[in-house]
Formats: C-alpha cells, sequence, structure tokens
C-alpha cells in the first residue's frame, strides 16, 4: 500500500522537504531540535554496528564477540547486560537487524546459503538477502533471493532494509550481478515491497515494486520519514562516487525526488528527527582525506556515475578499510525549512567514523556505534611524522587491548584492529 498519492503527496512534499520561504512562508516556525543544546557522552556498553531499539528500550545489534560464532545477532539491555544470541544456531555472518514497529518480527540480513559472498551482510557487497525471524529468534524465513538453481540465487545483494513506520512495507537497496541465467546489469536499484503474513504464520514480500531504478548511479537506503510518506537514501550524483542525500517521496509509480546535500564528500547514514523538520546525517565534509580528494577529482574530470559499478566498492575499501588516509566522519544536522546545517560533533577530527544512527523510542536520545583504527595505526593526511612516530610509540607502550577487537564481516576480512565506542547524543538541557 503507497502511503501517499497525486495531491496528498504533493502537499507533504511542498511541506516538509521544500524550503518554507519556497511555499509561501514567511519565517520558518519553531524547531527545537536545530536550536537545542546538544550533549554527546560515551556509553558504558559497547553495541555492534547499527544498533536499534524494541519498543520496551532492549538494544538489538549485529557483533562478533571474538567466541568463534562469528557476527551474530544479539539482544541486551543497555547496559549490555542480559545478552542473548537470537542467530548463533545459524550459519554466520548475520548482521544489520531491523525492528518492525509492532515489535513482533526483526528482519535481518544473512549469507545463508549462498557461496558467492562479498563485504557483509546487509552493508553491501554480494550475497545478502532479507530474513525475519520472531523476537525470541525463533520462526525464521528467508523473504528474499528465493530462487532455485545454479546461479539463481547468486550474485545479487539485498542490503540496507527499513520497516515503514506502520510496519507495513519494507524499503531496500538491491544489486543485481547474476549474468548466469539472469538478466544482471551490475547495476543498483531501490525496492519496496509489502510485508504480510498469511494465515498460516508465514511471512513474506508482496507486490515488490522499484522505487529507483538501476540507471548506473550507486544507491543505499536509508530511514523512512515518520509519518510514512518516503525515505531518505544514498545515490552518487552527477559524477562517479559523489555521495549525496536524497529523500524519496513516494508516489504510486515511484518517488518523486528531493536532493538534500551537494557537497564532494560521503553523505549517507540519515534519519529524520522526529518532528520531521530536520534530517540528521553522517558527511566526510570537514576531512579532506583519500575520499573527498578522489570526488573532487572525478567532479573537475566529469567522470560520469556510470562507471560506478567498477569504482564502488574499491573507493569504498580505500576510503574506509585501510588506515592511511582514512575518511573520518561526523553528524550534521540539516534544517530543511532554511537549508542550514551544524555540525553536531567532532569525533571525525580523531579518526572516528560514524556509520548508521538510531533514535531510543525509551529516552529520546540518539544512538551509535562508531570506529576507528587506533591512533599509532591510522596514518591521517596531511602527515606529520614526529605526530605519528609519538603516536605508534604510544600505541605500542600502551596498547588499548580493552576496546579493540577485530573487523571481521567487512570488506577485506580485516584483521588490523579496531577501536569501537557507542556514543549517545542529548538534545535539550544535558
Amino acid at each position: 500500500m503507497w502511503s501517499l498519492t497525486g495531491l496528498s503527496a504533493l502537499i507533504v512534499l511542498a511541506t516538509t522537504i521544500v524550503p518554507a520561504e519556497a511555499v509561501g512562508a514567511s519565517t520558518p516556525s519553531a524547531n527545537p531540535y536545530f536550536t537545542d543544546q546538544v550533549t554527546v557522552a560515551t556509553n558504558p556498553a559497547t553495541y555492534g554496528q547499527a544498533p536499534v531499539f524494541m519498543p520496551d528500550g532492549l538494544v538489538v545489534y549485529g557483533k562478533d564477540f571474538g567466541h568463534g560464532a562469528g557476527t551474530q545477532i544479539y539482544t541486551s539491555d543497555q547496559n549490555g547486560l542480559d545478552l542473548r544470541c537470537l542467530t548463533c544456531e545459524l550459519p554466520a555472518p548475520n548482521n544489520v537487524p531491523a525492528i518492525r514497529p509492532q515489535g513482533d518480527w526483526i528482519l535481518f540480513h544473512s549469507w545463508i546459503g549462498h557461496k558467492l559472498t562479498l563485504g557483509s551482510p546487509g552493508y553491501g557487497g554480494l550475497g545478502s538477502a532479507l530474513w525475519v525471524m520472531r523476537p525470541n529468534g525463533s520462526d525464521v524465513h528467508q523473504l528474499t533471493e528465493l530462487q532455485t538453481g545454479f546461479g539463481a540465487d547468486e550474485s545479487f545483494d539485498d542490503y540496507h532494509a527499513y520497516w515503514s513506520p506502520d510496519g507495513n512495507e519494507v524499503v531496500w537497496t538491491h544489486l543485481d550481478w547474476n549474468f548466469v541465467n539472469g538478466h544482471g546489469s551490475g547495476k543498483w536499484e531501490v525496492d519496496v515491497a509489502n510485508f504480510t503474513v498469511s494465515p498460516a504464520g508465514v511471512p513474506s514480500l508482496t507486490d515488490v515494486r522499484v522505487v529507483r531504478p538501476p540507471n548506473g548511479s550507486w544507491y543505499e537506503t536509508q530511514w523512512w520519514a515518520p509519518n510514512g510518506s518516503g525515505f531518505l537514501y544514498t545515490q552518487t550524483s552527477g559524477t562517479a562516487m559523489d555521495t549525496e542525500l536524497f529523500f524519496c517521496l513516494l508516489i504510486p509509480n515511484g518517488c518523486i525526488v528531493r536532493q538534500l546535500t551537494d557537497s564532494a564528500s560521503w553523505n549517507e547514514q540519515a534519519l529524520f528527527t522526529p518532528d520531521m523538520k530536520d534530517v540528521i546525517f553522517m558527511s566526510s565534509r570537514d576531512h579532506p582525506d583519500f575520499l573527498n580528494t578522489f570526488v573532487q577529482l572525478t567532479k573537475d574530470a566529469n567522470i560520469p556515475t556510470n562507471y560506478d559499478y567498477l569504482l564502488a566498492l574499491e573507493i569504498f575499501e580505500l576510503a574506509y578499510e585501510q588506515p592511511v588516509a582514512q575518511e573520518s566522519t561526523d553528524l550534521y544536522e540539516l534544517n530543511l525549512a532554511t537549508g542550514a546545517i551544524r555540525r553536531l560533533i567532532t569525533d571525525g577530527d580523531d579518526g572516528w567514523v560514524t556509520p548508521e544512527t538510531s533514535w531510543d523510542p525509551t529516552t529520546g536520545q540518539l544512538v551509535w556505534t562508531e570506529i576507528r583504527f587506533p591512533p599509532g595505526i591510522r596514518v591521517p593526511v596531511p602527515l606529520n611524522p614526529v605526530q605519528q612516530l609519538q603516536s605508534e610509540a604510544q600505541l605500542i607502550e600502551h596498547p588499548p587491548l580493552n576496546d579493540i577487537s577485530l573487523n571481521t564481516s567487512n570488506l577485506l576480512q580485516l584483521t588490523l584492529p579496531l577501536q569501537y565506542r557507542t556514543r549517545v547524543m542529548t538534545f535539550g538541557p544535558g
């Protein structure tokens, strides 16, 4: 079921995405999220990347605890206690859970049954399909890539899936490289489908439709608007690997598209503030390392997005998966009425990469788990030889073993140590 159609869709687009002055408003309405004081603290417990929250406040996340189970999906309380593995009876890796708003199903991404895999399930690559299970780990069902026969269920990837606010639809990014017996183009598209449960209790995705076409651009889907009118997504725009944020206002035949950012940098991991007046997103715009330099070069050379299928994995790998000139990111807030942007954190100045964020419904706080190569391993640019040598000596003398873990599920299956920490942002008086 489409969220909005016709005139009502255009009204929502005008009032929530188009700047206020474009629809005749003399002054923007009060915007507490954009003007509130922001306080950021490190959470006592470190969740995995992309933590999400059950309606009762339990945290759900994928993580490799290094005990031999691989990357699996866990629940815990917000102090990291009462830890329970939901997928440890399934072959690893299983990752990137998404909670249905009703709290009755958990969608997750898995490589189960696939031989051709790359990257990490849920984050992009090859071999990831969408699955669901009950909150206690029971009643596991596969939702996508259900074909049978040699090659029919290989060379696909379904990732970054999100439930609509009413729990009746799912959006995700789909990549099709299947040249064996399919019609793979090596291009990305954005799909939306209805989530249904049969009288016998079997869940499935029905009425699958392509809402953003496989046009050569790289896509990554993000969170829905709180009113269900559409969703945020990242798309390479104009030139190769220039990743910008967009909003898709759903209509029966696809999207009414609104571009939200225009910066030669990596812009993604976006979600609305609960009042829908702002969009909070991750960007590398203030850190001119490898990625930003590369994107500016593609803009100067006018290299089209048709080359993204050759570049996306390699550029992401060089920008984030190795420590030399590695990109770092921060969180920013875009005021949709005025177009103003404010920087919310400066963790990127210390080499941190901020990935997916989510709202904690019980506290109203924004939560994420950020990642970095430790100082001494990471080599920032421009290079400061003295500072680099001091960092390496400090790492050797005092290795931070208490918060280093091995990254075992991303693109290159790296064995370099990574640091993780979970951060909590509070709007309003601290």
